[in-house]
């Protein structure tokens, strides 16, 4: 009617047929271009997969560096030349100050300070204007007692620096010669020189002069050096001030490591000097002599200086007392002159001192340095102090000037223990060097201890991320959705290797990656051990790439070993796939094969004998022999036959169970054989059997009905081709004048019966479609309540006809399925149908949304009069063929129905129809869609 009203000609219909033909290839094609979308939507999901991996190894790379930064930074190294230790920053009152500020700085500071004060010192030892002086003269009389002060008279020789060190380094030796008394008095000078000290004006003057000692009982000489009487030996000792020694000058004899060294000289009788009075001159004695390996500074020996042998062998020890003394000293110059050199250390100092009317100056900044001279202005006054964080102090002046938190009294007491090393005119500068060129103690602090929180910070956040990352990876890795939505494990080409097989790769990987380890460290010659090289690393960007990228691969070689195993305690195959589980299925198959081989006795008798037999021979053995241990592993078989007697009644348990499922209808169900045994198989084969003999039974059944489908489908077919000539035929003679009004009637019957007999061929096409289960459906999410309220409106003027009022009543909100749209409204339209056919006019159409017993689903229901006496059961109403009215007074084909329900089944919903009378009422139920994220 629609084609014929607008005016539309033959060839426009065959235009639209064949667009109607496009549209349902197109409908065809859209199921493979959604599986070809769920591919790409898979590689997206892989990707997305492999993006948070790589996220997670460098948030673990990241945090294991943050880590590292911290450990080293939560403590300052503190290093001196004698004095190292570690400042806690996090034990510290006040963290989020300044470095310069802080606790930290001033405890390097005054570490340096102490250091510098001792520098001082040696330096004022081996230098002359700022250089080391080899030709630099030594006292070493005066040099012994430069801590207690010289006595007014004493005997002393000078010696070159250089000499002293050199002699110290190759060793003192004494040789033991034989003399007699006028050789011994021959060996000594004639007289001994001695120096004498004005007290006033400390004016030295040297004199020859006979001096004697009677005894040396008793003898003490200060600043350590003692010697005493011991029958026939004189021992003396001596004491230096400090102790060890390193680079340098090396002392190669006895007198090398030890605070207190003793040297042991032996006369042949009590009293020397009474020897060479009273003793015959001709009779020989032993004395211990010096070796002079080096010469005074005026080139004599020793002994050209003293007259007597006990001023001799004081002085001989004075000199190695010296020499000891100026060697560890000279060592300790060494490594402060490094250390404390301005490419070393940010410490800047200089020292000045007035002796005898000449200044000298100690400094580690070269002499025409710029900033010395600014040091040299500021301690004069005469530029204002610009410097960060200084220390000055002069001693005659009483004046002390700091930024810092050290006090006064703290530098006075570092210089009251080298008071001979500093007089009254001393003066001392030291700063450090705001900018950090130098790497040390105050570099570390300044550059990682500011910023600590914010390692800390991104340690923690690294930390989390990572967590958080290694949990979703966990629960994500190996699940994949197939076509159907539906979840499944994909295992790698890893995953399939063998459990042990799989264990031993991780361990051999492990291993040669530690041993690689150990290898590139030694190579390096790096100590991981050592937290020193990590303070000095963590600047090094090679340090920050290595630690990076080996974190990283670490942690990839960890997640694969560990998500491979993931992946199989999911798939359940990680005991399944492993040697030892195949090993066990081999033994227990051979076990139950020669079970299942035997006869009833073999299978019954044999192992109930060998049970007893068992139990009974432990049991004996247990009481003869007293050991518990046996009547536990009596116990153990009796669990194991219980185990198998368990077994056995499961496996009966799940024949009786596969029965019960054939008898609900499934019979295609096979019970597993797989794991039974004995009578047990042979019952399951049976039930197999019989199951196997229904099944094929309903397939025949179920061909015939696909056959008579496929007739009903080829017939209609078949009928669709002269039909559709027939309804184009007709709606051109509608078109043509004709004014015989008994042909205008015989037209418009035609029409409607061709029209009549097309929409019975398309219900009998649409039947055998879902009957025979080629039928494709295209979800998506639909709102209910708007299809209800369409249905009704397309509807509304057919009801008007037989004065049909439809009532709706919605009782839930958002009603959105999951339906084929072309599907759900032919459902609707079947529905609607029968109501405009069958309902009494003038009545009312129920129509209420609800949910139904489940919070996921909603309920259609669906409720009119019937015209008609329904004298039918509601099951037979959907199915083919079937009319409520039995005299076909009305028009249909018994197939509306039915083609819902099916299509409703199709589409995950329910349909059921209920008769009170000659109330019909159906009922629709949906599951509800999930929510769009």
């Amino acid at each position: 009617m629609e084609n014929t009203e607008r005016g539309e000609t033959p060839e426009v219909l065959e235009a639209a047929a064949e667009t109607a033909a496009e549209e349902e290839e197109q409908q065809e094609r859209k199921p493979a271009e959604k599986k070809h979308g769920k591919k790409k939507t898979g590689k997206n999901r892989s990707g997305l997969k492999a993006l948070l991996l790589v996220l997670q190894h460098a948030a673990l790379a990241i945090m294991v560096f943050a880590v590292i930064v911290v450990t080293v930074s939560t403590t300052v190294r503190i290093e001196g030349v004698h004095s190292k230790g570690s400042y806690s920053y996090i034990r510290s009152s006040d963290p989020g100050t300044p470095f310069e500020d802080s606790d930290a700085f001033n405890y390097i500071f005054g570490y340096a300070v102490a250091d510098v004060i001792r520098f001082g010192v040696v330096s004022s030892q081996m230098e002359t204007k700022g250089v080391f002086d080899g030709d630099k003269l030594v006292d070493v009389t005066a040099y012994n007692y430069r801590s207690s002060g010289l006595p007014e008279e004493y005997v002393t020789v000078n010696y070159r620096l250089e000499d002293l060190l050199k002699w110290q380094s190759y060793g003192f030796t004494y040789n033991r010669v034989e003399m007699t008394g006028a050789e011994a008095a021959d060996f000594l000078a004639d007289t001994t020189q001695v120096t004498t000290i004005d007290p006033k004006s400390g004016y030295r003057n040297t004199v020859d002069a006979s001096y004697l000692k009677s005894d040396v009982k008793d003898y003490t000489v200060v600043n350590g050096v003692t010697a005493a009487e011991e029958g026939s030996e004189v021992v003396v000792e001596f004491a230096d001030e400090d102790s060890g020694f390193v680079e340098g000058y090396q002392p190669a004899g006895a007198l090398g490591d030890h605070a207190t060294n003793e040297v042991t000289l032996t006369w042949t009788g009590e009293n020397t000097a009474e020897s060479e009075s009273d003793a015959d001159e001709s009779e020989v004695f032993e004395y211990d002599v010096l070796v002079n390996r080096y010469k005074t500074a005026e080139g004599k020996n020793l002994e050209e200086y003293v007259s007597d042998w006990e001023q001799y062998y004081d002085l001989c020890h004075n000199v190695q007392a010296a020499a000891e003394s100026l060697t560890y000293n000279y060592n300790e110059y060494l490594e402060y002159r490094d250390f404390y050199d301005t490419a070393n250390s940010n410490v800047r100092f200089l020292i000045e001192k007035t002796v005898g009317g000449e200044t000298q100056y100690y400094s580690n900044l070269p002499e025409n340095n710029s900033y010395r001279k600014r040091i040299l202005q500021m301690m004069d006054d005469e530029a204002d102090v610009t410097t960060e964080k200084f220390i000055y102090y002069s001693l005659a002046d009483m004046d002390y000037m700091t930024n810092t938190t050290i006090e006064a009294e703290t530098v006075r007491q570092m210089l009251q223990s080298y008071d001979y090393a500093y007089p009254e005119s001393v003066r001392i500068w030291i700063d450090v060097d705001g900018s950090y060129p130098a790497q040390d103690a105050f570099t570390q602090g300044a550059r990682y201890l500011p910023n600590l929180w914010l390692w800390v910070t991104a340690a923690f956040l690294a930390g989390i991320l990572y967590l958080i990352l290694f949990v979703c990876q966990t629960v994500m890795t190996g699940r994949v959705f197939d076509g159907n939505g539906e979840k499944r494990i994909r295992l790698t080409a890893f995953d399939r290797v063998p459990t042990e097989g799989g264990v031993l790769i991780a361990i051999g990987s492990v291993l040669l990656v530690l041993w690689m380890a150990v290898v590139l460290t030694e190579l390096a010659d790096i100590d991981p051990t050592d937290i020193d090289f990590y303070r000095e690393a963590v600047h090094k960007d090679w340090f920050k790439a290595v630690i990076l990228i080996g974190v990283f691969a670490a942690d990839a070689l960890f997640t694969f070993f560990f998500y491979s195993l993931v992946r199989r305690v999911k798939a359940r195959t990680l005991w399944k796939n492993s040697w030892l589980c195949r090993l066990v299925q081999r033994l227990t198959k051979f076990a139950w094969k020669v079970y299942d081989n035997g006869g009833i006795v073999l299978r019954t008798w044999v192992p109930y004998s060998i049970f007893l037999a068992a139990n009974l021979v432990l049991l004996l053995l247990a009481v003869e022999i007293g050991n518990v241990l046996l009547i536990l592993f009596a116990g153990a078989i009796d669990l194991i036959v219980g185990i198998l007697l368990y077994k056995d009644a499961k496996e009966r348990q799940g024949i009786v169970e596969g029965i019960e499922t054939i008898t609900g209808g499934q019979v295609e169900h096979q019970i597993d054989t797989e794991e039974l045994h004995g009578d047990n198989r042979t019952l399951a084969n049976s039930v197999n059997s019989i199951g196997k003999g229904i099944k094929e039974a309903v397939e025949i059944s179920m061909k015939d009905e696909r056959m008579k489908a496929d007739l009903i489908t080829n017939v209609s077919h078949d009928i669709k081709t002269p039909l559709t000539s027939i309804i184009n035929y007709v709606d051109l003679i509608k078109r043509e004048q004709v004014d015989n009004e008994k042909v205008q009637n015989y037209i418009r019957v035609l029409d409607e019966k061709s029209q009549r007999l097309k929409q019975l061929t398309d219900d009998l096409v649409e039947a055998s479609k879902i009957t025979s289960g080629n039928i494709s459906l295209h979800f998506e999410r639909i709102n209910l309540t708007e299809l209800m309220n369409q249905t009704i409106g397309e509807f509304s003027e057919k009801f008007e006809q037989k004065n049909l009022v439809t009532v709706m009543n919605v009782n839930t909100r958002n009603v959105v399925i999951e339906a084929d749209s072309r599907r759900i409204w032919r459902v609707m339209e079947n529905l609607f149908n029968n109501i405009y056919k069958y309902a009494m006019p003038g009545t009312r159409v129920y129509v209420t949304m609800d949910q139904a017993g489940e919070a996921q689903r909603v309920q259609v229901s669906i409720k009119n009069i019937s015209e008609n006496y329904l004298n039918c059961k509601p099951e037979e109403l959907t199915e083919r063929f079937i009319r409520g009215d039995e005299s076909r007074t009305t028009e249909g084909s018994g197939l509306g129905l039915s083609i819902a329900k099916n299509l409703t089944l199709a589409q995950k919903g329910s349909f059921e129809i209920e008769l009170d009378g000659d109330l019909f009422k159906v009922f629709l139920t949906f599951p509800l869609a999930k929510e769009e994220n």
